[in-house]
Formats: C-alpha cells, structure tokens, sequence
C-alpha cells in the first residue's frame, strides 16, 4: 500500500476518533484560549505593572520565557498528548492488533504516527507566536525554532502510547510531561553554567535557542542543533521501543 493511500485512511480514522471525544477537542480549543489570552493580558499587565511600580521589574523582561513554555513546548507537547490518547484508543479498541493483518506496512503506520504529530505542533506554534505577537523572533528564526520544537509533539505521542496501558494512565503520563515543562521557566531564573544543567531535558535546548536568537546571539543555531539531536535520538528509541509494544502485543 502507497504511504500517502496509508496516511489518507489513517488520517480519515484520526478525525473520526478526536471528533468524538470531547476530552481531545477540548485540548486543541485550550491552547488557543492560552495563546489569545497571552496577547491582551501581556501587555496590560506590563503596562499596568510599570504603572503601579508594584514590583521592580517588567513583565516584557519575562515575555522570552513565557512564549517558550505556553506556546513553544506546550504547543507540541499538546500535538503529542492527542495523539498519544489516539493511539490508546487504538491499543484498547485492539485497533493495533488488527494492524498487522492489513495491507497496512507497520513502518508505514510508525511514520505516520511520527509525522502527523509534528506537522500539526509546527503549524500551533508558528500560529501561537504569531497571534500572541510578542517576543516574536524574524520569521525564518521562528520557522527554525518551531521544527525544532515540533519534535517534542511525537516524543509525547510515543511515550504516552508505549508506557501507558490506557487513559487513566495515559492522563497520569500527560501530567507528568506537563509538570516537566515547568523545568523550562526554572531555566530562565537559573543563572549559567548552571543552567546547563536543564539540558538533561531535550527541549530546554530549543527554548534556550529562542531566547538566544531573540538576543541577537548567534549560538542560538548550535543550541537549536543540539535540541534537533538529541529529540531526534528520543524518537528513534521510542519508535523501536514502540515497534515492540505493537509485536508484543499482537
């Protein structure tokens, strides 16, 4: 079977199975919410924040950091969560099993499972950015950073889908993967070379090249590079990881 007649029917199978769960619909509604609500609140709350000297700082000082945890990771990490939860719906509806059986190519299922993720976490986050308008980056920047970002939306799809075993634990894993994220403002507060230290989580490395290329910084192309490898070495073990679960549990 041709890769694109593959991506075709799973991708028909895809709209069926989000279009009905309300949970899944809800998620991608969330994150705009998130992205609007950045755009009026930020720069009120600047401003009024500078007016009051309430605090003895500005809030634009943070826009770096905020824009790389709610849009630039939280919008591939919600990318991966939904299809990570579609693929659970595959394992408790044996939709897997039931794969192997069909003219369907398991590389083929596995690309795609990889694929469609991250298309979709590239086209939120370049949107989100865009639509929040702050801290936005020239455009073939922003494009860079968002593929690199993107590839956090398969490795949440892959994790949930190869260490849950439905989900209940599958929600369980989302939490963790959100609270994760929180490592990505504790960098920001966190003065180097210690904040290397966050590196130990791939997508510190993206957020780190946002902030760089926003300064002007030309290293931000070596900390993107080294994001896109290491989260591509992630999915190459997830994905055989994976690969095992399908034959596991066939």
């Amino acid at each position: 079977m041709h890769l694109t007649t593959t991506f075709r029917r799973l991708g028909q199978n895809d709209i069926r199975l989000i279009g009905r769960d309300a949970f899944l619909v809800w998620m991608f509604i969330y994150y705009f919410v998130i992205t609007v609500a950045l755009r009026f609140a930020l720069p009120y709350l600047d401003a009024h924040l500078a007016v009051s000297g309430a605090v003895p700082f500005t809030l634009s000082d943070w826009y770096p950091m905020l824009v790389a945890y709610f849009l630039v990771f939280l919008g591939a990490a919600f990318s991966g969560m939904i299809y990570g939860f579609v693929l659970l719906e595959e394992k408790d509806n044996n939709m897997i099993k039931a794969l192997l059986v069909t003219p369907v190519p398991v590389n083929h299922y596995v690309a795609y499972r990889v694929g469609v993720p991250l298309g979709i976490a590239f086209i939120m986050v370049i949107a989100a950015v865009l639509i929040t308008n702050v801290a936005v980056p020239p455009p073939w920047r922003l494009v860079l950073i968002a593929a690199g970002a993107s590839l956090a939306a398969p490795i949440t799809a892959l994790f949930l889908a190869t260490f849950a075993e439905n989900k209940v634990q599958g929600l369980a894993l989302a939490k963790f993967i959100g609270a994760a994220g929180f490592l990505i403002p504790l960098a920001w507060f966190t003065p180097e070379p210690f904040q290397f230290l966050f590196g130990l989580f791939p997508p510190y490395w993206v957020s780190k090249a946002y902030w760089l290329a926003l300064a002007g910084n030309p290293l931000w192309v070596g900390s993107l590079a080294l994001g896109i490898v290491l989260q591509a070495a992630m999915i190459a073990a997830l994905t055989r990881r994976f690969n095992k679960v399908i034959y596991r549990d066939a």
